[in-house]
């Protein structure tokens, strides 16, 4: 007690050597803490835009099924040959889907079920894929 009553009645003040090395140790972890959520937070984010760009190649690619003719829109014996599909940015290929399609009768004549697969893969999370299923009915009456 009596060399901090002697330090402020000297006019000393401030902190320790090992009050700052304490202090600066929790800064640090606090630091850590945050740069690996921001690594976290910026996965996240392309996943997400992964998932985005699928959806969208998948929802193209069943709009040209859908407007074929019936007699164009035959069934198919499983999934169709996949289709490479690159998505470029600023010139280059980010990343490459590849987008089969399977169709199938659902009451013969009359309607018939299509769904368009789109998948692709991320580093830690390999087999990605969006599925987009659709029913056509036979309005040309064919």
């Amino acid at each position: 007690m009596e060399s901090r009553s002697k330090r402020t009645m000297n006019g000393e003040r401030g902190f320790t050597i090992i009050e700052m090395m304490i202090a600066l140790a929790l800064f640090a972890v606090g630091l850590t803490t945050l740069s690996g959520m921001q690594l976290h937070a910026m996965h996240g984010s392309n996943s997400g835009r992964h998932a985005t760009q699928a959806g969208s190649i998948a929802e193209s690619s069943m709009e040209q099924l859908e407007r074929l003719a019936w007699a164009q829109l035959t069934p198919t014996a499983g999934w169709s040959a996949p289709v490479t599909r690159n998505v470029t940015v600023q010139g280059s290929v980010e990343k490459a889907y590849t987008v089969d399609w399977r169709i199938t009768d659902l009451v013969a004549d009359w309607t018939r079920t299509i769904d368009v697969r789109v998948r692709w893969d991320e580093p830690k999370r390999p087999n990605r894929s969006v599925v987009f299923t659709s029913i056509r009915f036979n309005r040309e009456g064919v």
